[in-house]
């Protein structure tokens, strides 16, 4: 049964093949010799067959081919995009890590706050992460919870501000997207300004649009904030899981960098 199972296709179309040939050979042997109608009907059927079980070989070895590509294709997507997700922030895992040991060190009462904090996020990294869609409410609880843990790990004034208008919070994204503008603003303005840094985080979904918008302030003369390795990863990302479904635009104006991401999440 296996052998019939795997092999099936190719002894039907050798034997419609065998026959349709046997059969135009013998009717045009016939239709030589007597000239009937009835002979030119047969042989221009088994003629039909023959042509008909012949293209039907090439269509489907085409057809068995781009399905072997396109399997290939979706295949090397996911490796590409699992691997994409395993790069997500590790400057900010070091750096909050860093910061708890300065902070046990010095014996701080921040010190239980900052290591909940950061299991919740590693927990929701490493089990929510994985996942190809998670609820906004979850996406939106990370975020906060990503947010918080940079308030604590700076010990100069920021002056962060996070709002949102969500009219559907069961509404599915994809994980991991909107700390990756976060983590940017932190990495390439508050780290690296003395004072007065700002960050604003704006959030908006209407009816299955989603509208992200990360305002910061950065120190001039800093190597370009376009190119780092986080946003990059982003790009990447957002063309594989929201393939002409997205729109990314960062903008920089003087000492005022604005990342604009907006998603179609029907």
């Amino acid at each position: 049964m296996k052998f019939w199972s795997k092999y099936r296709r190719t002894i039907l179309t050798i034997v419609f093949l065998l026959i349709s040939i046997i059969g135009m050979a013998e009717y045009k042997q016939q239709l030589e010799q007597e000239k009937l109608i009835q002979y030119e009907f047969y042989f221009w059927a088994f003629a039909i067959l023959f042509w008909g079980t012949l293209a039907g070989v090439i269509i489907t070895q085409t057809y068995d081919r781009w399905e072997s590509y396109q399997q290939l294709k979706n295949e090397h997507a996911k490796a590409e995009l699992a691997l994409l997700k395993s790069k997500v922030d590790p400057h900010f895992f070091f750096n909050t890590l860093n910061n708890l040991y300065g902070l046990t060190v010095e014996k701080s009462d921040q010190a239980p706050d900052v290591i909940l904090k950061l299991s919740e996020i590693m927990r929701y990294v490493i089990y929510d992460g994985s996942d190809d869609r998670v609820s906004l409410k979850k996406e939106v609880e990370y975020l906060k919870k990503y947010i918080e843990l940079f308030k604590i790990r700076f010990h100069k004034n920021v002056d962060i501000s996070f709002s949102k208008n969500i009219d559907n919070e069961n509404e599915e994204v994809a994980p991991l997207i909107l700390s990756i503008l976060v983590e940017n603003a932190f990495k390439h303005g508050a780290e690296k300004l003395i004072e007065n840094a700002f960050i604003d985080i704006k959030l908006t979904v209407e009816n299955g649009i989603l509208h992200f918008v990360v305002k910061n302030d950065f120190k001039k003369n800093t190597e370009s904030i376009k190119k780092g390795i986080g946003l990059t990863n982003l790009m990447k990302r957002l063309k594989l899981i929201y393939p002409e479904k997205h729109q990314l635009r960062l903008q920089k104006d003087d000492q005022l960098f604005t990342a604009n991401l907006m998603i179609d999440l029907k």
